[in-house]
């Protein structure tokens, strides 16, 4: 007995026995530790489980019934210390029977067990709920989903599922820094709460994409209304910092059970009718349609023959002439690729430069026309063809690439091409969107002697002060500039602008899309003597480059250079 009453008081469990009718005889120090109440405050008080039907064991048994049964008894409960802290505990409740068999006594067991409970909902929060926002993540999200689906099928009413990303995150993002991004997708995270009602889902998927299932609703204009809701919230002003900024987004909208039933179809349908609405302008929603299928076939299909492509080389370059109207000369060619396609002959680069850049093969599909263009101009000069310099655009991915500087460096050499004669064309978009980086690899590709063009100069958003730190020697006057010129005094102004400015900053001005002898003519007028456009020729393919120098400069030759037609 000695022994017996020994273990009991040092159990690290909280022990209690009390009669049949629950009134409490003893509890040991543990039980003190555990509930703050002392054994003279316990003992005589009737336990809290006793009368309490509401709790029930695995076998759905209150604790009294499970004792008349004589079996044992388990559960899991809150419950409260004396100085009012509630915490989890894990009871055990066994009866004891007198000599005669019937119930005399309930031995009740305790556990606290609030360390695991709270590690427990710990491990579920990083599990399934999204650190930075508190709001689900893509894993509970797609449960979430799939038992609305059943309830969809009981109910016979709709579900409608909306998928939000944010416009432009990236730019905020890398401007003001990830603190400021991550505040800024926190607020979005509760505006978007706060447009939904108590029962409906909101999730983050990653980065900034979120999603919202919308349970119940009776029509799909239902999912309409909620997506101008978010729209109109989104554009309201944030402070992140000492800076104010404005986001946007843009929504796809897919119902069930008309669209599918499936969570996965479900969830690329949405993913289609964003990227539709983001095709549309942004900041508006989609709903999803078959013909959105469709197109994401082809674009399929497209993308995996653009990826045989690239691994077969079926591209060829193509060259526009430039001409120099100061001397009516051919100066030099832009390099313009095609995708030689078995089935369809030629196929023009905004067919599937669009698929390239999203899918990353731009870098390789870049290379192939960066030595094609090198290889061509050096065959030029061997062949006598001296003086002709080779522009080749460089998409924002080339540019960003880590590897562009040494592989110019590698196919000039590769090609025994000198770098005066490569020019590298850049847009106005891409030096702006980290002019520090853009600045830093301009000077890098300077270094190895090559010219450095910024292409479609006046549809960006440059610095003039930018400009003046550019390592740049030419500008590229956009031809929907060009294309209205004399006619569209606000064109005028802006090309003659360009120019004057190019002239003060010591740079080249070329103008691309000249279609008309006015166009040339108002060009030349106004200093800007390298053009580019069909008045004097089409892009030509390698094999017709011979016969169009020699036709082209006979022209410019007999021509006048103010009528160049």
């Amino acid at each position: 007995m000695r022994i017996l009453s020994s273990a009991v008081e040092q159990s690290q469990s909280g022990v209690v026995i009390a009669d049949c009718s629950g009134i409490i005889e003893y509890v040991n120090p543990r039980y003190t530790q555990i509930t703050g109440y002392s054994n003279a405050e316990a003992v005589g008080r009737i336990a809290e489980l006793m009368n309490n039907e509401q709790l029930t064991d695995p076998n759905n048994l209150t604790m009294q019934e499970a004792m008349q049964l004589g079996s044992s008894w388990e559960t899991f409960m809150v419950s409260s210390r004396k100085n009012g802290e509630r915490f989890w505990q894990q009871v055990t409740a066994s009866p004891i029977h007198d000599d005669l068999g019937a119930l005399s006594h309930i031995v009740l067991n305790i556990e606290d067990i609030s360390e695991r409970v709270e590690t427990q909902a710990q491990m579920e929060q990083l599990a399934f709920y999204d650190p930075l926002t508190g709001l689900e993540n893509r894993r509970l999200f797609k449960d979430r989903l799939e038992q609305s689906l059943k309830h969809v099928r009981r109910s016979k009413k709709s579900t409608a599922l909306l998928f939000i990303d944010l416009d432009q995150f990236k730019r905020i993002n890398d401007t003001l820094g990830h603190d400021a991004g991550d505040e800024l997708l926190t607020t979005v995270a509760r505006r978007l709460r706060e447009c939904v009602r108590e029962e409906d889902i909101v999730a983050r998927l990653g980065g900034d994409e979120f999603t919202i299932l919308l349970a119940d609703i009776s029509h799909a204009d239902d999912a309409g209304l909620v997506a101008r809701k978010i729209l109109q919230a989104l554009t309201e002003p944030i402070q992140l910092g000492a800076q104010e900024v404005t986001v946007s987004g843009s929504i796809g909208i897919t119902i069930a059970p008309e669209d599918s039933m499936n969570a996965s179809v479900l969830m690329r349908n949405a993913d289609l009718a964003m990227y539709r609405a983001k095709d549309q302008g942004r900041n508006n929603f989609q709903f999803f349609t078959d013909d959105m299928n469709i197109e994401s076939q082809a674009r399929m299909s497209l993308e995996n023959e653009l990826r045989l492509a690239v691994s077969n080389r079926d591209f060829v370059v193509f060259f526009q002439p430039q001409i120099n109207l100061a001397n009516n000369k051919i100066c030099g060619f832009e390099a313009l690729v095609r995708w030689r396609h078995e089935q369809v002959d030629l196929i023009p680069p905004d067919r599937f430069i669009p698929v390239a850049e999203e899918t990353g093969l731009i870098i390789q599909v870049g290379e192939i026309v960066l030595r094609q263009a090198c290889a061509q101009i050096k065959a030029l000069q061997v062949a006598g063809l001296h003086g002709y310099t080779v522009a080749v655009n460089l998409s924002a991915r080339q540019f960003r690439d880590s590897n562009l500087v040494s592989l110019v460096r590698e196919v000039l050499t590769e090609t025994q091409l000198e770098p005066r004669w490569l020019e590298l064309e850049i847009t106005e978009s891409m030096l702006m969107d980290n002019i520090e980086q853009a600045i830093e690899i301009l000077t890098e590709l300077k270094k190895l002697g090559v010219t450095v063009t910024i292409d479609d100069f006046g549809t960006g958003y440059s610095s003039l002060s930018y400009l003046t730190q550019l390592p740049v020697d030419k500008l590229k006057v956009d031809r929907s500039f060009v294309s209205n010129l004399p006619e569209s005094a606000r064109h005028t102004a802006i090309t003659t602008a360009i120019i004057a400015m190019a002239q003060r900053l010591k740079l080249q001005v070329v103008a691309e899309g000249v279609e008309t002898a006015s166009q040339a003519n108002f060009l030349l007028d106004n200093q800007c003597n390298i053009l580019q456009g069909f008045l004097f020729s089409p892009p030509v393919n390698p094999e017709s480059l011979d016969q169009t120098l020699t036709q082209l400069g006979l022209m410019l030759e007999t021509g006048s250079a103010r009528c160049p037609a």
